[in-house]
């Protein structure tokens, strides 16, 4: 038994499993940054010798404009839901305003047992909107090897998916299940006994299709997430960085550094003497890695 077995309720196994099983796992992956960032990455825990990512919150995410595109989908389906069930106009938007209600509640003040906090690669290994993105064009990109990352964390993992008939596909399903929950208690609003926890774990998994559900105008970032689930009862075991000028909270994952395979050097970064300083900072970390795994970007920059 995992930590993690409360977490693999009946709806985690029912919707999101299949959803991180259909997927081949890649081999490689990765992850763009700019120079403090791969500084970070790197020199991570120097006693341990060991790397260490900073895995963001997921409510931190782009402002939260992830989460509301799921739940904004989720509304439009959930209206569908209602009158499939047969219910009467009147009923649908009794049930609909419920819905928004409880839906607001739960997942927008993260009323709910289980936190998360995410680490985002890409399997594009010389993306120039990546490069932009995240590394102003002259920073970094680390070349992990996959198996052996997660095997060193206990984490869920998935190539996020662009494809909105798949979100609709497994939101209906859910709201059906949700839906009925509300109907049970024959009355909208009251949900008694066991069916509050259901309620809980629906409203959960309906927090995780939101961590691996992106609309489409991102699918060029070929993003890849790995998933650190975090129980909300123990408090203070996160740290706050600023960004933006927001505080966004953060947890510190270790790795072995001996799964950094490559790394790429932004386009704008050309300097000659560039990629000999990145081979001697690599070595002063106990990263050891042929000089031919150091490589420039493949991408023409234009000034």
């Amino acid at each position: 038994m995992t930590e993690h077995m409360e977490l693999e309720n009946k709806y985690f196994k029912k919707f999101i499993i299949p959803l991180l099983n259909q997927q081949s796992d890649p081999d490689e992956i990765y992850h763009y940054t700019n120079i403090h960032g791969f500084e970070g990455i790197i020199s991570g825990d120097v006693k341990e010798e060991k790397g260490v990512f900073w895995a963001t919150h997921s409510d931190f995410l782009n402002d939260k404009t992830e989460m509301k595109y799921t739940l904004n989908l989720s509304k439009d389906i959930f209206k569908d839901v209602c009158k499939e069930r047969g219910l009467t106009e009147e009923q649908i938007k009794e049930y609909t305003e419920l819905y928004e209600k409880k839906l607001i509640e739960k997942v927008f003040n993260g009323r709910y047992i289980w936190e998360f906090y995410t680490v985002s690669f890409s399997i594009n290994p010389d993306s120039n909107l990546l490069w932009s993105n995240y590394s102003n064009n002259d920073g970094y990109n680390i070349k992990f090897e996959f198996k052996k990352l997660i095997k060193e964390n206990e984490a869920y993992c998935s190539h996020v998916i662009y494809d909105r008939e798949k979100h609709e596909d497994s939101l209906k399903g859910l709201l059906l299940d949700l839906l009925d929950i509300f109907l049970k208690s024959g009355y909208p609003g009251k949900i008694r006994g066991e069916d509050k926890d259901d309620f809980m774990w629906a409203i959960q998994t309906l927090s995780w299709f939101s961590i691996f559900f992106k609309d489409k105008c991102f699918s060029q970032e070929e993003e890849f997430r790995i998933v650190f689930p975090l129980r909300k009862a123990e408090k203070n075991n996160y740290k706050c960085r600023i960004s933006n000028g927001t505080f966004i909270p953060f947890i510190e994952k270790k790795f072995s550094k001996e799964i950094v395979t490559g790394v790429t050097i932004g386009p704008k970064n050309n300097m000659d003497i560039n990629k000999e300083g990145l081979y001697k900072f690599l070595k002063l970390n106990k990263i050891e890695i042929p000089l031919e795994e150091i490589d420039n970007s493949a991408i023409p920059y234009r000034y």
